[in-house]
């Protein structure tokens, strides 16, 4: 996730921008409005929404902390491929169809990580497999919706793409930063936490970076 915030969310949000912007402060500007924007509306959510509101789609084993988390979680990545559904919009509309393939492609192979993730997390706190699965399932299905939605509204602003790209990296690094590092870290697992956080970022970005 946070290879992905960088690699699939804020630099493809920086180059769109340096296409159509010439100042560079401005990009700047527009990146970090976004970014901050996404924290902010995710801290937003993470202090006002009681607890109690999660624990209706969660399994009674879980304590209503912990539910919280796994949902904000979950939440990070559905909005994360919203903003990505609409990159393979964009690659299609560039007239290249071949671009558009490969550009769709390239997303849909980092999200099985990322699926695999959310299922995994979904197992461990206590949900069946088949309601892990599925949740996964409907968390992914939000990229088409994003690609149908940006086939509409590219035509009327160039920053609309951009800044929901930075808005979905700023949501998910503050649910990395507060929950899912704290959680790692929390039953003395340090340094596996941390070898696990190194590796899964250089493969992240290795298929960032070769499918991409």
């Amino acid at each position: 996730m946070l290879a992905a915030s960088f690699f699939s969310l804020l630099n493809p949000s920086i180059e769109i921008l340096e296409k159509n912007i010439s100042e560079s402060y401005l990009v700047a500007l527009i990146t970090s409005g976004g970014f901050l924007l996404g924290a902010v509306l995710f801290w937003f959510v993470d202090k006002t929404v009681p607890e109690d509101y999660f624990m209706r789609f969660s399994p009674e084993i879980l304590d209503r902390k912990d539910s919280k988390k796994i949902w904000i979680f979950v939440l990070a990545i559905t909005v994360h491929n919203f903003p990505e559904g609409m990159s393979s919009a964009l690659g299609f509309m560039t007239g290249d169809i071949g671009k558009g393939i490969a550009l769709a492609s390239g997303i849909g192979i980092q999200n099985m990580p990322e699926g695999l993730a959310v299922a995994v997390a979904l197992i461990a706190k206590g949900f069946s497999k088949r309601k892990a699965v599925l949740i996964a399932l409907i968390s992914g299905l939000v990229e088409p919706v994003g690609g149908l939605t940006g086939l509409v509204v590219f035509g009327l602003s160039d920053i609309i793409l951009p800044v929901g790209l930075a808005f979905a990296a700023g949501a998910m690094v503050f649910v990395i930063s507060k929950e899912i590092i704290p959680e790692t870290h929390r039953r003395g697992f340090e340094i596996e936490a941390t070898t696990g956080l190194i590796v899964g970022f250089i493969l992240m970005m290795f298929l960032d970076l070769t499918f991409g």
